[in-house]
């Protein structure tokens, strides 16, 4: 920290801190040489105007129940801080919504709180602490947070039959006047996939441990870890920097978030998905050729060319994926179908050929190039009866870092780990 400091031009990286309710917040103006990691912290709670509410959207019944229970989020952190003196740095806090949260057939309001913390760093030629403009650290407690669906496997989305004309295929439902309304309240099972890599990003590079990590994250047990830089299997020497953001899910015990999708299950998906890929190839098809059909140029008239050959070839290619769904589901034995469904990713190949003789191949575990496909647990989500803003399940950030020149930080994060009340988070899900 010191040598980013040590020129003129890096003074701009510091600033004091802005107004709140009564005059400024500045850094404590006492002498510091070096290093200001042991001058006495700064704690702002929610009330700060400038650092505090700025986005609970809702009703007035929405944004008094975020508020209740956001403040008992904070209350939890500080009680976990009573016997710690905060030094180095300046904590904030603040509220927000993020907005809903639709968990299947459910809606929930998504909401967090946060404590961004802001490092003091002791100024070059004042010789007095100063305040970081940006957080490196951070605390969350996401309520509600999004997941994210759509894993594109097994042959669903853009292909191309001749190679040279790619057809961009929604999944969620059949393009036209409907698709919004039908993408929205009745989206395809396809469109629901979640694979362990799109759960697992941002919350974790650990590649030697992916699917434990995946198999935490969606039982609620124990945390994972992202590396912000390098890997945490990388060698490093005694007070060495690393910037790690460590992740928990707090979820209903005994109940998992996901649940795998069988052979059977996708098999039968892709049937409904077939429909869907039919409607908008034509779809899609007609709208090229409208753009072509008037076009007196060579390169015009050789799409309408391929155009043509397209639509010649694509019934067959459909009415063969068709029959070989049926065939698999019709011919092999239950336990054979009951078992995860692990697939093809769509990045290998967009030639709906080849995807044609891949349909129906079924791998043991995912891996850069496979997804184990899941989708939400019907058995976890339930009607919110109303309370719209009722915690289904949280998640944790703790944004950390160590080594020599961050302190503030590495001292905050051990608290935590000793003092915080995961129970408390907990029960308010029960």
């Amino acid at each position: 920290m010191k040598t980013c400091i040590a020129g003129l031009a890096m003074l701009l990286c510091f600033q004091n801190l802005t107004a709140q309710t009564k005059g400024k917040i500045t850094a404590p103006q006492v002498p510091c040489n070096g290093t200001a990691d042991a001058v006495d912290g700064i704690y702002t709670d929610h009330t700060n105007p400038k650092y505090g509410v700025n986005n609970l959207k809702g009703t007035a019944e929405e944004q008094g129940a975020m508020m209740k229970r956001l403040i008992a989020i904070e209350k939890l952190e500080e009680a976990s801080r009573k016997d710690f003196k905060l030094t180095g740095c300046a904590a904030r806090v603040s509220f927000s919504r993020r907005g809903n949260s639709n968990y299947g057939k459910y809606v929930y309001a998504n909401y967090d709180y946060q404590l961004g913390v802001y490092a003091y760093v002791c100024h070059v030629t004042e010789h007095v602490p100063k305040i970081v403009d940006e957080y490196r650290t951070v605390v969350r407690v996401d309520v509600n947070p999004y997941i994210f669906r759509g894993t594109k496997a097994g042959g669903t989305g853009e292909f191309s039959i001749n190679g040279q004309i790619r057809y961009e295929i929604p999944l969620e439902a059949k393009e036209g006047p409907g698709f919004e309304n039908d993408r929205k309240n009745s989206p395809s099972k396809v469109s629901q996939y979640i694979s362990e890599s799109d759960m697992l990003a941002n919350r974790s590079n650990d590649y030697k441990n992916k699917h434990a990590d995946f198999l935490k994250i969606i039982n609620g047990d124990g945390y994972v870890e992202n590396w912000m830089n390098g890997s945490k299997y990388d060698k490093r020497g005694p007070g060495s920097y690393t910037w790690v953001d460590r992740r928990y899910l707090i979820t209903k015990p005994g109940v998992p978030l996901l649940v795998p999708v069988s052979r059977k299950q996708y098999l039968e998906d892709m049937l409904e998905y077939l429909e869907i890929e039919k409607a908008n190839f034509l779809y899609s098809h007609a709208k090229m050729v409208k753009d072509y059909a008037n076009g007196t140029t060579d390169s015009a008239k050789k799409k309408m060319a391929l155009l043509e050959q397209d639509k010649d070839a694509y019934p067959k290619i459909y009415e063969a994926k068709k029959a070989k769904l049926k065939d698999i589901l019709a011919t092999q034995k239950p336990e054979w179908l009951q078992k995860p469904a692990v697939v093809d990713n769509n990045n290998r190949t967009y030639d709906a050929n080849k995807r044609l003789e891949s349909l129906g191949k079924f791998y043991e575990a995912e891996d850069e190039y496979l997804s184990a496909l899941y989708v939400l647990n019907p058995a976890y989500f339930t009607a919110p009866t109303g309370q719209t803003t009722k915690p289904v399940f949280m998640e944790i950030q703790f944004r950390y870092e160590t080594g020599k020149d961050n302190g503030f930080s590495e001292r905050l994060f051990n608290n935590f780990l000793k003092n915080f009340d995961m129970d408390g988070l907990k029960k308010m899900i029960q």
